[in-house]
């Protein structure tokens, strides 16, 4: 112990008189005193120096920062690191009689003033306490637990939400790159794709001390690593597991985001030893190791960004089979070494240059990385709302009885100025709340892949246009549909692949999953080549529930559609899949909640497809301005068909039917607006007024207006609690004038003409 301490004494002022006369552009001077540091970081390495360890991490960072220009006034950088040699004497002499050093708080504090590292340091020093090995059974310690000298879970509450956070997208990742793996086992990009999330959860778990997410996502990073370095062969056991893995480590970042929204300092430790003696199991089962493998240090580093040694040997630094050599001595002998510390050991390249490749390598690094900014979705949405509010107010000043019989050139033109650019603030508000479906899309892989195992059926899935971008505020209430028409497209649609056999299809079942933009809407499809709806059994089966009378004549989009009655199935038996008559009536609700329809087109024995609209936006719409009488009401562009003034002779009375218009030699009936809406017309005859033709379900409609007012893309204001069930009206808009326009709900008319008569 005491040569060991004498040792460490000497490294320390050796460290000090480096420092002396240090000069921040003396890049041979600054990669010597890293030397100096690094050897203290191995003397130190499993020794009670836990203080010392973490203070010569933070100085190493310190001096890194210093090379590679990351600290933006070198003088104090260059008196903290003075600061931190000084304080890493005291400890030493002082850890011989076990008190503590008052300065390092004082050194932490200006060590995150002037670059920006916290004290969280110290969890990189403690990290060494976790077993390395993930095979031995021990009792795993959970953050915030009692005596844990990192300190409790709610340590830095800001640090432990961004992991969550980015912890579970990391863990969404795995789970889609696991899908290409099955398919291509020995693609070692698709390897790398997997190991990297893991290693990421890994690190940043070990920093903040999240010891049992750090000792279990380290054993799966070990199993993914064998499998890289060819000392294994990855199956269909090892991606099973894989899959159980990210289940299991999602439940325990959910737990903590649970711990945390309860203020709860502390969780209960989770028994990882099935888990590791399984991985140990799997780790096992491959062949030994293969000679010519690449090293740690170069396979860690995959990417647009280049390695170290790719760096040097392009430079003409090196030469490939330097790198190759140094590989081998990091892979054999010295694990856990950087590649650089070789190559200048071995004298293949001299330190100076290995530190201007490493800033190379940092310049290219910060080309790949993506500025962004993480804002509450409650301050997204209240902006948008406000813009919303400012294009009002515009509108209503621009509108002004006063300004408009004014008649300035300059006003005008200031107008149209101010017109463009709250049209443009307002496309930029909405923009920041759009998002791809793609993770929505995306979580859809695993569903198929479990349905199918369940079913005992051969799925393939194909996803388009998962770059389509939706208002997030729609992307959740699109989940529950699409998983159950995915349920349905596995389960009723797909037969088994015998079944597909015999009816001279591949056994292996096609699903469609595409989204794209069409006008002011997204189109969501789904489609299957199965054996499509079967008509009959749907008839059969709605006169036995008393859906329609045994003398009702259906046309096949209305037998189609009648799948979408509450607790209607053709399914013979419950499966754990479907079948229990719960499904296609809440997608229909849930996507006319959005204000979207849904329909499906079905050919008996060649598939099925179902197709949702929803709107770009919940916020916005694109309208129709109607007058009926003294009243101006907003039809949905996307539910009009055409408009037209309609001649006598067009309009006749039916008496099944009521009153009819004859449009395209077709006779559709005819809604007086005003009737159903109770208001004086200006105008009571159809050819006198006009006929606006609206489509909804496949059915189709005459509007009978007074006049249209035009085309205007509004704002949809909630009408609150006591109109939400009125029907025919879906919101409400502020005009021009100030006045209320209501927004009409073409399904809620339809309904309302169907009563009515």
């Amino acid at each position: 112990m005491i040569a060991f301490h004498e040792q460490l004494s000497e490294s320390i002022n050796q460290l000090a008189l480096q420092t002396v006369l240090i000069d921040p552009e003396d890049v041979m001077a600054l990669g010597a005193i890293l030397e100096q540091l690094e050897k203290i970081e191995v003397l130190t390495q499993g020794k009670d120096q836990t203080a010392v360890s973490a203070l010569g991490r933070g100085l190493k960072e310190l001096v890194e920062k210093i090379i590679l220009n990351e600290v933006a006034d070198l003088a104090p950088a260059v008196d903290l690191l003075s600061q931190g040699v000084k304080v890493i004497q005291n400890q030493i002499r002082q850890d011989c009689v076990g008190s503590t050093v008052p300065e390092e708080e004082s050194f932490w504090k200006n060590l995150e003033d002037v670059t920006g590292i916290r004290h969280q340091a110290l969890n990189s020093a403690l990290e060494k306490a976790i077993p390395e090995n993930p095979g031995t059974p021990e009792t795993s310690a959970t953050a915030g637990a009692p005596g844990d000298p990192a300190g409790s879970l709610a340590q830095d509450l800001e640090l432990l939400r961004d992991f969550i956070s980015e912890g579970l997208e990391h863990l969404d990742t795995i789970e889609v790159n696991l899908i290409n793996l099955e398919q291509s086992p020995e693609d070692k990009e698709t390897i790398n794709a997997i190991f990297r999330p893991f290693h990421t959860l890994k690190g940043v778990s070990g920093f903040l001390n999240l010891r049992d997410i750090h000792r279990f996502s380290h054993a799966v990073e070990s199993l993914l690593d064998d499998a890289r370095n060819e000392k294994l062969t990855i199956n269909q056991a090892i991606i099973d597991y894989i899959l159980e893995a990210v289940d299991f480590l999602k439940k325990m970042v959910l737990d903590l985001r649970a711990n945390l929204e309860e203020g709860t300092a502390g969780q209960a430790p989770y028994d990882l030893v099935p888990h590791l003696n399984r991985i140990d199991v799997l780790r096992n089962s491959g062949p030994e190791s293969l000679p010519g493998g690449a090293g740690p240090q170069e396979a860690a580093a995959p990417g647009a960004i280049p390695a170290l040694g790719e760096l040097l040997t392009n430079q003409g630094l090196t030469a490939p089979e330097d790198i190759a050599g140094a590989l081998e001595i990091q892979a054999v002998q010295r694990a856990g070494t950087k590649l650089g510390e070789i190559l200048v050991s071995t004298e293949k390249v001299k330190p100076q240059q290995v530190i201007e490749a490493l800033r190379d390598q940092r310049k290219i690094s910060s080309e790949f990385a993506e500025t962004t900014v993480k804002v509450d979705t409650q301050k997204l949405d209240n902006l948008v709302d406000m813009v919303g509010e400012l294009v009002i107010a515009q509108s209503l000043v621009q509108q002004n009885p006063i300004i408009t019989t004014l008649n300035d050139p300059k006003l005008s033109r200031d107008f149209a100025q101010l017109k463009r650019i709250t049209t443009d603030l307002q496309k930029i508000a909405m923009s920041l709340r759009m998002i791809p479906i793609r993770q929505t899309f995306q979580k859809m892989i695993r569903l198929v892949r479990d349905l199918a195992r369940k079913s005992d059926k051969q799925v393939e899935l194909s996803m388009f246009g998962e770059e389509t971008e939706i208002d997030r505020n729609m992307v959740e209430a699109l989940y529950d549909p699409l998983v159950h028409m995915i349920r349905n497209a596995v389960d009723h649609g797909l037969e088994s692949p015998a079944a597909r056999k015999i009816a001279g299809k591949a056994e292996t079942g096609q699903v469609v999953l595409q989204a794209y933009q069409k006008g002011g809407n997204i189109v969501i499809e789904i489609e299957d080549d199965g054996q499509g709806l079967n008509r009959e059994k749907i008839v059969r089966k709605a006169k036995e529930r008393g859906l329609v009378a045994d003398e009702t004549q259906l046309t096949p989009f209305m037998i189609d559609n009648l799948i979408f009655e509450p607790g209607f199935s053709t399914a013979d038996q419950v499966t754990d899949v479907s079948g229990r008559g719960v499904g296609m009536d809440v997608v229909k609700k849930a996507i006319e909640r959005l204000k979207g329809k849904v329909e499906v087109f079905s050919e008996e024995g060649k598939g099925c497809r179902f197709a949702i609209r929803v709107p770009l936006t919940l916020a916005i719409m694109d309208g129709i301005i109607v007058r009926v009488g003294p009243e101006r009401y907003i039809i949905p562009t996307v539910s009009i068909k055409e408009t037209f003034r309609p001649l006598p002779a067009d309009v006749s009375t039916i008496q099944t039917r009521g009153e009819v218009v004859k449009v395209r030699n077709m006779l559709l009936p005819l809604i007086r607006l005003h009737e159903l809406l109770g208001v004086s017309p200006q105008r009571r005859e159809p050819w006198e007024a006009l006929v606006v033709v609206v489509e909804n379900e496949g059915h189709q409609r005459c509007l009978m207006v007074d006049d249209l007012v035009g085309k205007q893309e509004v704002v949809i204001k909630n009408l609150g609690e006591k109109f939400k069930e009125v029907k025919g009206l879906a919101g409400g808009a502020i005009m021009g004038d100030g006045r209320v326009g209501l927004i009409l709900d073409i399904n809620g008319i339809f309904e309302l003409y169907q009563n009515y008569g």
